[in-house]
């Protein structure tokens, strides 16, 4: 198939070599970085869970300044390169910002399945063995008493404590570590629809270069809207309506 595009659609990542990233290609919160300095009050997120059910919306600027609040705080609360941080909820912000937050620590992302029974996510998180857990309202309770080795925190702020907006930077800025594209970003888990689910390791150039190689075929716009039906702990859905917006604006 000939693709829509003439020229290649990550050309613009020149522009922001040497300034944002210095390898082949961005890890993916320098991804978002890049578009957080295109596209600074571009609405990133929305949900609605304001009071009532009401829409709330999120510049690229605001959802930054999350990332790097939370990325800090993790990284002064013991988070170094290679260590591992489990996310399992609905689609959220706040899910979203701790996926991007844990790979600007340094540590690996690894999203769990929510609809799991949760003997099954047990077994998950003691093959990933991640230092912390990110969940949401409904299984916060039982993460928090099953001795599963690792802290957990909320993705819901019915939790104000734990909840991963409230998380406090430190005073003073830790550094961010040196990480590569060739560095693992994430483990997603398979299916286990033939078997027990398996963590597949990706790269941060795996994911950033499918998302960049995706759009010469596929024009994305900065105005462009788009909304999650699949979980984002999916693969496809992670790719085609996550990471590939951010790149873009949308």
């Amino acid at each position: 198939m000939k693709p829509l595009r003439d020229d290649v659609s990550w050309k613009f990542l020149d522009d922001y070599r040497g300034k944002f990233f210095k390898t082949n290609w961005p890890t993916l919160p320098q991804m978002v970085r890049i578009s957080v300095e295109r596209w600074p009050d571009n609405v990133c997120f929305v949900d609605f869970d304001g009071n009532g059910g009401t829409k709330q919306s999120y510049t690229y600027t605001q959802v930054w300044r999350n990332v790097e609040t939370l990325a800090q705080w993790m990284i002064s609360n013991g988070i170094k390169k290679g260590d591992r941080v489990a996310v399992t909820g609905k689609n959220s912000p706040e899910w979203a910002t701790v996926f991007i937050a844990s790979m600007l620590a340094g540590a690996i992302a690894c999203p769990m399945d929510y609809a799991l029974h949760n003997n099954e996510i047990a077994n998950l998180v003691k093959t990933a063995k991640p230092k912390m857990i990110f969940v949401d309202e409904e299984k916060y309770a039982w993460f928090q008493k099953t001795k599963l080795g690792a802290k957990v925190y909320s993705l819901s702020p019915k939790d104000k404590k734990n909840f991963v907006y409230n998380l406090p930077a430190p005073k003073k800025v830790p550094a961010y570590p040196d990480v590569s594209d060739k560095d693992t970003a994430a483990i997603l888990f398979t299916s286990g629809t033939t078997g027990t689910p398996k963590g597949v390791m990706l790269s941060h150039e795996n994911l950033v270069s499918d998302c960049f190689i995706a759009q010469q075929n596929l024009i994305l716009l900065d105005t462009d809207v788009f909304y999650n039906l699949l979980p984002i702990h999916h693969g496809y859905t992670m790719q085609a309506a996550l990471i590939c917006p951010l790149s873009a604006g949308c």
